[in-house]
């Protein structure tokens, strides 16, 4: 992942002042830039499987009438 955080959360480890860091971090990413993400990993999710069932109903439909 190119824009992944360089630590990851299992390993911060130290005193509240490093986890106040981290997770000031965390919430420096604005709200719309994750939905951003989530929407695109969805639809590239649901593309394959939604192309693939609807051209086999259409070509049997076709095929029957």
């Amino acid at each position: 992942m190119a824009n992944g955080p360089t630590t990851s959360a299992k390993n911060v480890v130290g005193t509240a002042a490093a986890l106040d860091s981290f997770v000031r971090r965390i919430l420096a990413v604005p709200h719309s830039a994750i939905k951003a993400k989530l929407d695109q990993e969805k639809a590239a999710k649901q593309t394959p499987i939604k192309r693939s069932a609807s051209r086999a109903s259409v070509s049997s439909s076709n095929r029957d009438t």
